[in-house]
């Protein structure tokens, strides 16, 4: 079922699911609200003790009725804490269940959701998304709880009084009942659109942190704190919205239920009721009617958090159904050869019309480095992606060792390919989890092993703490050729038989570049290498060039020929190569 056509209940309904396991728990809760909601009648009748002592001059009533009162108040307590303690505990395991939900299904969602989703909108449903769960989850069930249950004992307790003039209470509640509905459907409306702005808020803080030097590079700090203020202002007006809403709703309630109270002390002054009944008793039926109007509050504007959890039922189940990658392979080999082989392969991005790649055709032999050449946007590095399946391939379209890569479980796949990527994804946490990343059966020998053969033993060794250095949010604590030797390292440790370098050296200096530039020929050794070319050491090093334009490959050979052909090669090699 699409996300957008669930009601309200049935996402309500999903919540309480993650209450699975968690039910021991909350049935002492309620016994502790129990406790509470009993103790509500018993301060009444406590009154009416005190009124009957006070009328009929009692004084041994001063040994009882204190202690009576004391004993009230510890059971009111004991109720609570055991109720609240409980509460909070199921709380705390529902926000932990559902978040790690949440991020279980994160790591497996395809490329495009990524794509298509902010990073602020998804930080946004973890965060916010999850406390309104919590709150309609265990906030909302303990209020329901303890107010339902206290209303319960109370109009027992009148009715068990005096059953005529509690009748007015029955006649309030379908007026309460429209006033709840009105107003959490309303509620609710605006409610949704204020947490769409607030992921946009969320959207813009992390990208001024994520890109804070260029923000002062190009003095754009007027400029992100307009975009932040629009986002926080359409936010506000919509929260004001939704308070005013609820500032509304408590007079009113509180206005319907003193119309109750009032027509109950209107007719307990009836001379009838004053002649047959003590002042204790009209006292005491009196306390526990003005106890009434406050949980019948309380439990009436429930429905206001119910729909908060709603909003935020909707934001991470919408999340948590977007489909995972599709992985409907069983083939899992421990060893491949390493052969290649493209068949007609043509690749749109989904939800656009034009095609990134175009009937492309070729093979790459176990051991050969293949360079893809081209000008920006010709299909390179989509195409170099599409060989591990970062994005869907069609059937018989793309081989490994003569099988269809759809036929590989996505893991076993992606197990004999390492990617070097131009831009370095470092975690942060210690050199070496990033450098055995993903798996923790690496020794320290082997990873000191591939660091040396990445050329990156050295500066590793004067680090004061080694292998347990912090590298820093995405490596911000190394130069860029560090970064870039710790890449080579983690895809030396994985010891794949494809290597894809999306050229790694295109931002270094020289010096740094030339240190790279040697550890990548080492790890291309006997290796099928598939390498995005954007320097000319690059190519000259490849044994054949792939040349690419507007998704085709329109050229095929070595260097040498290529250039003695004096076509789209020649004409770019002499433009964007024969300077570098």
């Amino acid at each position: 079922m699409k996300q957008e056509e669930q009601t309200g209940l049935q996402i309500y309904k999903r919540l309480l699911k993650y209450l699975n396991g968690q039910w021991t728990k909350l049935t002492i809760s309620i016994i502790g609200f129990a406790i509470f909601a009993a103790s509500q009648p018993m301060l009444a009748k406590m009154m009416e003790m005190i009124i009957s002592a006070i009328e009929s001059k009692d004084s041994d009533a001063r040994w009882t009725l204190p202690l009576f009162a004391v004993g009230i108040f510890l059971i009111r307590g004991i109720g609570t804490f055991i109720g609240v303690y409980y509460n909070d505990y199921v709380g705390a395991h529902v926000v932990k269940s559902v978040r790690f939900d949440i991020f279980s299904h994160l790591v497996q969602l395809p490329a495009k959701f990524y794509n298509d989703t902010s990073q602020g909108q998804i930080l946004h449903r973890l965060n916010s998304g999850v406390e309104q769960i919590k709150g309609a989850v265990t906030t909302a069930l303990k209020t329901l709880v303890r107010e339902g249950l206290t209303i319960i004992f109370l109009l027992a307790y009148i009715f068990y009084l005096n059953w005529q003039l509690s009748l007015i209470f029955l006649l309030v509640a379908p007026i309460l009942g429209l006033l709840v509905n009105s107003t959490t459907k309303r509620f609710r409306t605006i409610a949704r659109k204020d947490e769409g702005m607030l992921g946009k808020v969320m959207q813009v803080s992390k990208e001024l942190i994520s890109n804070y030097a260029i923000v002062r590079g190009f003095g754009a700090e007027n400029y992100e704190k307009t975009r932040y203020k629009y986002a926080l202002d359409k936010s506000f007006k919509l929260q004001l919205k939704a308070r005013r809403i609820q500032a509304m709703f408590s007079p009113l309630s509180q206005f319907i239920i003193s119309i109750a109270v009032a027509g109950i002390v209107f007719l307990l002054l009836h001379p009838s009721f004053l002649e047959t009944s003590t002042t204790g008793e009209l006292v005491g039926y009196l306390t526990a009617a003005a106890l009434i109007p406050k949980p019948l509050r309380q439990l009436s504007s429930v429905g206001v958090v119910i729909q908060k959890g709603i909003v935020g039922g909707e934001l991470i189940f919408n999340l948590l159904d977007t489909p995972i990658e599709i992985d409907k392979g069983s083939v899992v080999k421990s060893h491949i050869d390493g052969n290649i082989r493209v068949d007609s392969l043509s690749f749109k991005y989904p939800n656009t019309e034009r095609s990134v790649l175009n009937n492309i055709s070729f093979t790459v032999k176990p051991g050969e480095m293949v360079a893809l050449v081209g000008s920006s946007g010709s299909g390179k590095s989509t195409l170099s992606s599409l060989l591990y399946r970062l994005h869907d391939v069609e059937n018989k379209k793309i081989f490994i060792d003569n099988i269809d890569i759809n036929d590989y479980k996505l893991t076993n796949l992606r197990h004999h390919i390492a990617v070097v990527n131009q831009h370095v994804a470092l975690f942060e946490d210690s050199i070496r989890n990033n450098i055995a990343y993903g798996d923790t059966s690496y020794t320290d020998k082997q990873i000191l092993k591939a660091l040396e053969e990445a050329h990156a033993l050295d500066f590793i060794q004067q680090l004061p703490e080694g292998l347990d250095a912090n590298v820093g949010e995405n490596g911000l604590k190394l130069s860029g050729g560090q970064r870039q030797r710790l890449a080579i390292a983690r895809a030396f440790l994985k010891d794949a038989r494809i290597l894809i370098l999306d050229e790694a050296t295109s931002s270094l200096d020289n010096e740094s570049e030339a240190v790279v530039t040697q550890a990548i020929e080492d790890l291309a050794k006997s290796r099928t290498t598939i390498v995005i070319a954007h320097r000319l050491s690059t190519i000259l090093k490849a044994d054949r060039l792939l040349v690419m334009q507007n998704g085709k490959i329109i050229e095929e050979g070595v260097h040498k020929d290529l250039l003695a052909q004096g076509g789209y090669y020649a004409k770019l090699f002499n433009t964007e190569y024969s300077e570098t």
